[in-house]
């Protein structure tokens, strides 16, 4: 059963950061599946 109110966790495979990835909410991967917003800016 999941709880509904836990914040999924994705790492990213630049910075090795765990960021929360929420569909609805907080989202750090919008620009790109594996590496967050943050180092996508950086490339």
């Amino acid at each position: 059963m999941i709880d509904r109110d836990e914040i999924q966790l994705r790492v990213c495979k630049k910075c090795d950061a765990p960021l929360p990835c929420d569909i609805e909410h907080l989202n750090y991967f919008n620009k790109d599946y594996f590496i967050c917003d943050d180092c996508h800016e950086n490339l």
